[in-house]
């Protein structure tokens, strides 16, 4: 049993939500994804394959996973007078459908709160319901870019380029995920729902490290300014915070490393600790190792470490991380404490030996519907989690889940599709 079993859960969000209600999901809860007649727009979202002739998108049988399926026509009545129906019975709700759509629809947080006071409403947007930005485009680039984590990844003076795989609004979904759960502790005291507002821009802060927080909390200072102004001298370490992203990244035998260069009484034992296992293995002079990084600004100030002396160290780091693979890279790492890793690209991560001990893997359903992806997010001394089915083909549970949380009795999936309203 999760630690949600015995909860209810409706999911009207698309790909711009769906990891939300996969977690709840996770934790036990009865999660009904509601869709269109013709299926949420998620399922064609890429990467897709081609499954049994068919396209199949691995972000719905991802993000999907774990729930039931209903499907409904929100345009005509009968649609939305069984969602307030469900609504009136579900503990928690989320949607996606863009600023005020969902109140259009008699579907928002002061329309089912009259209705459900205790329920936890959930409602995740690029830019939130109101404000100057609310009507902006929300592609996944756009977000990031204007949520900050773009900012630190531009080459030079040309314009930031894409850091990640679509993630904007998973970060927003897993924030949806616990604001809800936050929202649940409180109602298990006063019995009030909460409306969790969530905004994605708002919720990549995060991504930049904590950089975007500097300025507002007076962190914004001189040295800061040199570092990040072209015309101001850099820094010749090629360390500090306002390093460029590809002085970090290092070819390696199968694919790249993050490694930097790192300087300071807090970060500088590390790359001590880098060179050290690059004289063990006789890759680099003697003379790479009286500098200390620990001081190494004094030694720029007082010019005994100059830009020349950085580019025989940048050569030499290169070409002897050319030479390693990530696994040697992370077995070196373990054993010198250092600040060095390789980047993993999904095949590491499939066949990750962290992960796979960990069981973090698992294939749901079974024949045909059989699918391998991420499994429990973390483990816990109790049973805390239940991963029960893949993800549901348009309307599979919906007399399931209008005789379970409404007590319909029979088939009424035909009655929905035709438009006509039950009681």
């Amino acid at each position: 049993m999760g630690l949600l079993s015995g909860y209810r859960v409706l999911d009207l969000t698309d790909e711009r939500g769906l990891l939300a209600g996969r977690m709840l999901a996770d934790l036990g809860a009865d999660v009904v994804q509601v869709e269109p007649l013709a299926g949420s727009r998620a399922r064609h979202v890429a990467p897709l394959s081609d499954r049994h002739g068919q396209p199949y998108s691995y972000v719905w049988a991802t993000f999907a996973a774990n729930k039931r399926g209903l499907a409904v026509d929100l345009g005509r009545d009968a649609g939305r007078h069984v969602l307030r129906q469900l609504a009136s019975q579900a503990d928690f709700l989320i949607e996606s459908l863009g600023p005020g759509a969902a109140a259009s629809l008699g579907l928002g947080w002061p329309e089912l709160r009259e209705i459900n006071p205790a329920l936890v409403y959930a409602t995740i947007t690029a830019f939130g319901h109101d404000g100057p930005k609310r009507g902006y485009a929300e592609s996944d680039l756009i977000v990031w870019a204007a949520g900050g984590p773009l900012e630190p990844n531009r080459d030079g003076t040309r314009p930031p380029l894409r850091i990640s795989v679509p993630q904007a609004f998973l970060n927003a979904s897993a924030d949806a995920a616990g604001g809800m759960l936050l929202a649940h502790h409180a109602r298990t005291r006063d019995g009030r729902g909460q409306l969790v507002d969530v905004a994605a821009q708002a919720c990549l802060g995060l991504n930049t490290l904590g950089r975007v927080l500097a300025d507002p909390v007076g962190d914004a200072h001189p040295e800061w300014a040199a570092l990040i102004s072209p015309s101001a001298r850099t820094d010749q370490s090629g360390s500090g915070t306002g390093t460029s992203s590809h002085l970090k990244k290092w070819r390696c035998k199968d694919g790249l490393v993050e490694f930097h260069l790192a300087i300071g009484q807090a970060a500088g034992p590390f790359t001590n600790n880098f060179f050290r296992w690059m004289h063990a293995e006789g890759a680099c002079r003697d003379a790479l190792l009286r500098w200390d990084w620990r001081i190494l600004p004094e030694l720029v100030e007082r010019e005994e470490f100059t830009e020349l002396d950085m580019q025989e160290v940048r050569a030499a780091t290169a070409a002897f991380l050319a030479a390693k693979t990530k696994n040697e890279i992370l077995q070196a790492a373990i054993a010198y404490k250092l600040l060095c890793i390789g980047v993993s690209d999904t095949e590491d991560l499939a066949h990750s030996p962290q992960l796979a001990e960990r069981d973090f893997y698992v294939t749901l359903g079974s024949g045909r519907r059989a699918q391998a992806m991420p499994g429990r997010w973390a483990t816990a001394s109790i049973p805390a989690f239940e991963l029960r089915r893949p993800a549901p083909q348009v309307g599979e549970h919906t007399d399931e889940v209008l005789a379970d949380w409404l007590g319909y009795d029979g088939p009424v999936r035909e009655s929905l599709r035709d438009g006509r309203v039950i009681a």
